[in-house]
């Protein structure tokens, strides 16, 4: 990821659920699959760093209110990040 800014990608942020903190993440990619909506961030401040290590989100919708998780299901996991490997980038993406 070379010279990226910040203010180029959309921000989200999400609450980590033990320590409650707010973490702003980048979204670099997203895809749909299996009728499911998923993003590849990185940390917001580690945006420009080339050895940042990227995560995949997935959208839900709970009592009305959309928020993003983490993919819990290792097969899941795995088939997503298949797909945004297939798309000819090369990610580094933590589980």
């Amino acid at each position: 990821m070379e010279d990226l800014r910040e203010d180029e990608f959309e921000i989200i942020t999400v609450t980590d659920e033990e320590t409650g903190e707010d973490i702003d993440f980048a979204i670099i990619d997203s895809i749909t699959f299996g009728g499911n909506e998923y993003v590849l961030v990185v940390e917001a401040e580690f945006i420009d760093d080339e050895e940042s290590e990227a995560a995949i989100l997935k959208k839900e919708i709970r009592n009305g209110e959309e928020f993003y998780g983490l993919v819990e299901d290792d097969t899941e996991f795995d088939a997503v990040a298949d797909l945004f490997s297939a798309e000819g980038e090369e990610y580094d993406i933590e589980k």
